[in-house]
């Protein structure tokens, strides 16, 4: 699942507009951003918002983990750890999350994954 995402994110990345091109291989690297990633429906009930699909969370150690609940489709579970994917990268980079460019990124990833549901939705969104 890592490593199709990871060429999900480089696709992603060519097809983008240049002003928004990262290198995203190296950048959003599960292992590089010290990242967990929990696919446990009920730890994420636990950790995350009742509103969402899934969060990013820091420990007070500073290890980040993404967990996830159930999802109806792929699609959505695909779209979403991008998004979780993407709010590490620049929590990382950055220091804080800008959720507009995450939307953003989403949607360029739906598009891109020909997710046209996903792509619909993101783009009244954004």
């Amino acid at each position: 699942m890592k490593k199709t995402f990871i060429l999900s994110l480089v696709v992603l990345s060519m097809s983008m507009a240049s002003n928004e091109i990262i290198d995203i291989e190296n950048k959003l690297n599960p292992i590089d951003l010290d990242l967990k990633i929990m696919d446990d429906p009920k730890k994420a009930e636990n950790n995350c918002p009742n509103s969402s699909n899934g969060c990013l969370v820091r420990s007070s150690d500073g290890e980040l983990t993404i967990y996830l609940k159930s999802f109806t489709s792929h699609m959505n579970k695909d779209v979403s750890l991008f998004g979780l994917m993407f709010d590490a990268y620049q929590l990382n980079e950055f220091g804080n999350i800008d959720v507009l460019k995450t939307c953003r990124m989403k949607l360029a990833y739906a598009k891109a994954n020909k997710y046209k549901k996903a792509s619909n939705i993101l783009s009244q969104k954004c």
